[in-house]
């Protein structure tokens, strides 16, 4: 797969810092960073140097060696040994067992509940882990899981870390609490310094872990599109995600455990106890109580949530009943430096849609189709194979940069054939009440499922978005399952979101212009939210930024 790479980085949350450094800069700075000399490299260090300086911004040291540490023997007591013990018993070799998580409640419940019934070790790898009511919440219980002796090592992304790094280092100093950093910054305050260190360090710091996974006791795992933070779980009051996960136990559950080994002991993996040099033990008490008296004061936001634990020992015990069976396989990129061969995920999907006969459904929140997407769809379609792709509409876009660059490909996709959907931002009431949590309704709702259906018997749960990011550039994951009857039950969900009442079918009249459908009628412009909005999609629209969405 040829892709064209930019030596120009466009960062959708850190564009407009570029712009107050100016054009004229950028294009300097740019042509220099290509033509540098060895002498000129060392200058630019030393200015650069000076910058960081100035500035007073602390900086990382040099990633220190660490020994490789693996994922621990499943767990062979314990609930959830106990509940994987009862499925496997009632399966043939090889099948593992999948529950859809599609309530935003439900998907927080099961991974409380996981924590708190561990025994022996957490692995969890995220993009992102906000401080906010979610963040802390499961915080806490992997805290108090750690206290109890379980082992847990906690891999987050770098670019939307909020966390300080000395309080990162004082929890990675509990005997059984690791924390890693993937890719971090090595300037390490924010502002036009740590800009210019992503401009000049493109290759290394633009490529980011965007996946999620979560194992407990390496008996049971969880994979899909939610990261931790409020809007993924019902609690923002801007707007909530109608978002996917899948709970699974069975034989795949160890490549699982290989596949996060396979980041944490990646250079690109920082150990959080080198995040500072001023943590201290005693100051973990500290946060512990911190974090505590929050989640006391915050009681009424986190209603629909117990704080107290629970043993959750019931809804554990009935989970291998409720479960669909059949072998899965897991995926995803190798931790590489942009520029280097990469297992592209995107490659694998491919080969998997490939034997679809009758229909193929895609979503995906943020969709910019590549050169390739397209010889596939309509290699697809022309062996008469029905395609449909579900994406956000403006108004329920939560990236608005991401839809500008999109909406230039809407007529192109429906030439091919393709039923094109657009989620609305005020859904039903039955959609509502699976994304918002008491005491919270969101001002919108936003699609975060990416999945892919193949003929109602096989389907792809992920972090995998159909955008350039995605595909070229950021690290992906997500589970390849052959399950009719869960497939079933995934295709009943999206046959509900691409309804009338939750979608806009996108289509062009007799004069190929094009129009939006949906239960409220016909309208002859994109639906959006209110005129900034369209102001700010037609600005994203005018920025070179494509590649980098």
């Amino acid at each position: 797969m040829d892709f064209d790479r930019l030596n120009i980085f466009y960062e959708k949350r850190l564009y407009s810092k570029y712009i107050r450094l100016g054009k004229t800069m950028r294009r300097r700075a740019i042509k220099v960073s290509e033509s540098m000399n060895p002498t000129e490299n060392i200058f630019f260090a030393f200015l650069f140097s000076t910058c960081i300086f100035i500035c007073g911004c602390g900086t990382l040291p040099p990633r220190p060696p660490t020994p490789d540490v693996y994922s621990l023997p499943p767990a062979t007591s314990g609930t959830p040994a106990e509940v994987s013990r009862v499925f496997s018993d009632t399966q043939k070799h090889g099948e593992c067992g999948f529950l859809l998580l599609s309530r935003n409640d439900e998907a927080l419940k099961w991974r409380r509940a996981l924590i708190d019934n561990a025994t022996s070790s957490i692995d969890a790898q995220y993009f992102l882990w906000a401080n906010d009511d979610i963040g802390l919440f499961l915080f806490e219980g992997l805290l108090k899981a750690a206290d109890r002796g379980v082992r847990v090592r906690l891999l987050v992304d770098d670019f939307y870390l909020a966390s300080k790094d000395r309080n990162i280092a004082t929890i990675s100093m509990h005997p059984n609490f690791d924390i890693s950093i993937f890719n971090p910054r090595s300037v390490r305050r924010r502002g036009w310094a740590s800009s210019l260190e992503f401009l000049f360090n493109l290759k290394q710091l633009n490529r980011r872990m965007h996946n999620k996974l979560f194992i407990v006791d390496n008996q049971i795992a969880i994979v899909g599109g939610r990261n931790i933070s409020n809007s993924y779980f019902g609690l923002s009051k801007k707007y909530n995600y109608r978002d996917l996960d899948v709970l699974l136990i069975g034989s795949v559950i160890e490549q699982i455990s290989h596949a996060f080994d396979e980041f944490w002991n990646s250079d690109f993996a920082y150990p959080g106890i080198a995040m500072s040099s001023k943590a201290k033990q005693e100051d973990l008490n500290l946060i512990r109580e911190s974090v505590s008296q929050y989640l006391i004061d915050r009681k009424d936001m986190l209603e629909s949530y117990p704080v107290d634990p629970l043993q959750w020992k019931q809804m554990l015990r009935q989970l291998p009943e409720r479960m669909e069976s059949g072998p899965a396989y897991f995926l995803q990129d190798e931790p590489v430096k942009m520029g280097q061969e990469n297992l592209r995920l995107n490659d694998m999907l491919e080969y998997l849609a490939e034997p679809s006969c009758e229909e193929l459904i895609i979503v995906s929140p943020y969709c910019i189709p590549d050169k390739r997407s397209f010889e596939f769809v309509n290699k697809l379609i022309s062996e008469g194979v029905k395609i449909k792709v579900l994406t956000n509409t403006l108004g329920s876009n939560n990236q608005p940069a991401a839809h500008a660059h999109y909406k230039k490909y809407r007529k192109r996709i429906l030439a091919t054939g393709t039923e094109l959907y657009e989620f609305r931002y005020e859904p039903s009431a039955t959609i509502r009440e699976m994304s918002d949590v008491p005491p919270i309704e969101a001002t919108f709702i936003s699609l975060h499922i990416k999945v892919l259906v193949g003929d109602r018997a096989r389907c792809f749960i992920g972090s995998l978005n159909q955008d350039p990011r995605s595909i070229v550039i950021n690290t992906e994951n997500g589970l390849y399952i052959e399950s009719a009857e869960l497939s079933r039950q995934l295709k009943e969900q999206l046959d509900l979101l691409m309804s009338p009442d939750n979608s806009w079918r996108v289509f062009l009249n007799d004069k190929k212009k094009l129009r939006w459908e949906s239960s409220d009628g016909i309208v002859t412009s994109q639906p959006a939210r209110n005129f900034p909005q369209r102001i700010r999609d037609v600005f994203y629209g005018l920025l070179p930024i494509e590649k980098q969405l």
